[in-house]
């Protein structure tokens, strides 16, 4: 991180980075990403042969959440893509299922994981929350309440001291006219993220609030599987209703920002329907994976050959790697 951005990097935000992986092992695997990038082939031997798939990398339960598409629809999935990599297609569902044992302990998640994932190689597809998916657009939308506190937030923060020429250009230029004049303020949001310099631009438009985010990128953690421009791609690719405002560019990534582009945990969830969004998390997996007919079809051959109990079993091995070393990092730090 020192490497790539410098005098630019956020140290504060470093601490409370290490304070928050001191929290809890969810928050432990969501900021540690590169140990998973090292140790998958070693506690996953038996996946690494597996058809190879444009992959989120970074699959958890937090990087799930909702945005505006270009016919102004609103639509759930994944919104977090900085780690994408080229990677045998297990993986992510492995990492997500590993982060859900970890969030809520729920040990029908595999079960649920694979049926929406079978479902969604059957027939990839975005989750619209116009026509369909109610359920979702109730458990994400944000209320008024939500609405009020996230503009309130944006407004309240100080102006940005610093700001590198690059990151302040690009959020002029993110804007829907010239000539608007924005505060530029710095924003701490995630957690694996953090530390990297991130800013937020904001202004009235045309009668409302406007908000335009830029963070700082690095490549991603899988020095196997990156591949140049794959977050892009795969942001926009064939089987999702991108949000147009949402952009890899090789050193940054640009996106509005809006109370309904939150993230849920599940401890926002009832119980009713944690099955169901785990299953559609499967599903939403399948749809970045399922990357041309060919690709998809080998990726449903791979999941049919595959014994009944295989996620369970990986991800129950990753998910107690992951609380070994969150002990030992709590052992040793702090």
């Amino acid at each position: 991180m020192h490497a790539e951005f410098g005098d630019a990097i956020v140290s504060k935000e470093l601490e409370r980075k290490h304070e928050r992986m001191r929290s809890h092992p969810f928050l432990f695997l969501r900021a540690s990403c590169w140990r998973w990038a090292e140790a998958a082939p070693i506690f996953c031997p038996e996946l690494m042969d597996a058809p190879a798939a444009p992959s989120v990398g970074d699959a958890h339960a937090g990087n799930f959440g909702l945005w505006r598409d270009a016919g102004s629809r609103l639509v759930w999935g994944v919104n977090d893509l900085d780690e994408a990599a080229r990677l045998p297609w297990c993986l992510d569902l492995v990492r997500l299922c590993a982060s859900i044992s970890l969030a809520i302990s729920d040990s029908g998640a595999a079960d649920s994981l694979i049926g929406g994932y079978a479902a969604g190689i059957a027939a990839p597809r975005p989750f619209v929350l116009e026509r369909d998916h109610f359920w979702l657009r109730d458990a994400f939308a944000a209320d008024d309440a939500k609405r009020e506190e996230f503009w309130a937030e944006i407004d309240a923060a100080k102006p940005a001291r610093t700001v590198p020429e690059p990151f302040r250009t690009a959020l002029i230029e993110a804007l829907p006219e010239s000539g608007l004049s924005p505060g530029i303020a710095a924003r701490e949001a995630g957690a694996g993220s953090l530390g990297r310099p991130r800013f937020v631009a904001s202004c009235d438009y045309r009668g409302g609030p406007l908000a335009v985010e830029i963070k700082g990128l690095m490549p991603s953690c899988w020095i196997h599987g990156r591949e140049p421009g794959l977050a892009e791609r795969i942001a926009h690719g064939r089987f999702r209703s991108p949000d147009p405002s949402f952009h890899y560019h090789e050193r940054y990534v640009l996106r509005r920002l809006a109370p309904n582009g939150r993230k849920l945990t599940f401890t926002e969830i009832g119980a009713a329907l944690r099955q169901r969004m785990i299953a559609a998390m499967g599903t939403e997996l399948a749809a970045i994976h399922a990357e041309n007919e060919p690709l998809r079809k080998a990726i449903a051959m791979d999941l049919a050959r595959r014994e009944p109990r295989w996620l369970k079993s990986a991800a129950r091995r990753v998910a107690d790697w992951t609380s070994g070393e969150y002990e030992h990092y709590r052992a040793t730090t702090g």
